[in-house]
């Protein structure tokens, strides 16, 4: 070999940094990557939908959903209770709260599917057409109905109820079994949906830019796949939480 020869083969591996793989190599590495976070993500649902079931299944006396506290939360117990009562608190008594809105839980759901079978069929759309144009608005849309879904979301936290307790001759905020239980699950559904608008946001921004087209798909399909995961797995604790709540 010429010193030519080597002079354009070292030149050609600083201009790609030494790197020779093949795009396969890469999007098979890159796959599997992808798995074991979805793994990963699987087993953080199953612990999460554990502790729910746990909390559920050792509150046999009734008190999943209620506990010795004051009525109240925190946009109304001043007026409600200072100054109604003017400035003393009654007794404390037994308070029960029922279960959140199931047709809330259920239509972040849907929005979670519908958003990951508009962002699958914009993939498929993008291997077969080629459209890159066309992948673009597609992932915009699927981002916009995952922030519907954000704000659908933390709707839902803003709902579980909150309970007074006395605590050290003072009254602090506090929640049921299954207040604190949903509260993990919603907020764990809620880190999910951001991340799902970032990467919403990110193909949409990639594609215009054809970054993302018809002959370079992979990072397409890797969004996909975590997608479509959080969409089922949304399916999964809507299913379990609106279905084994109270104590019968």
């Amino acid at each position: 070999m010429s010193i030519d020869t080597h002079s354009e083969h070292d030149a050609h591996g600083a201009h790609d940094g030494g790197h020779h793989e093949p795009p396969e190599v890469v999007d098979g590495r890159q796959r599997m990557g992808i798995w074991l976070f979805i793994g990963g993500d699987m087993v953080g649902l199953s612990a999460l939908l554990f502790t729910y079931l746990y909390l559920r299944g050792v509150n046999t006396g009734g008190h999943w959903m209620q506990m010795l506290g004051y009525t109240g939360h925190p946009y109304s117990y001043y007026y409600n209770i200072l100054d109604v009562k003017g400035g003393s608190l009654p007794n404390p008594t037994m308070i029960h709260v029922g279960t959140l809105s199931a047709g809330l839980n259920w239509t972040v759901t849907a929005l979670t599917v519908v958003a990951a079978a508009i962002v699958w069929a914009a993939e498929r759309g993008l291997r077969a057409t080629k459209n890159a144009k066309s992948y673009s608005s597609l992932a915009a849309v699927a981002a916009v109905v995952t922030v519907v879904a954000i704000v659908f979301t933390v709707i839902q936290l803003r709902h579980i109820p909150q309970i007074f307790v006395a605590n050290n001759d003072s009254q602090v905020m506090a929640y049921t079994g299954y207040d604190s239980a949903m509260m993990a699950v919603i907020g764990s559904t809620l880190i999910h949906l951001c991340i799902l608008a970032f990467l919403g946001l990110g193909l949409t921004i990639r594609s215009s830019k054809g970054v993302i087209n018809g002959d370079k798909w992979y990072q397409a399909r890797l969004v996909r796949l975590f997608w479509v995961w959080v969409a089922c797995a949304s399916v999964i604790a809507s299913a379990l939480t609106t279905t084994i709540n109270t104590i019968h």
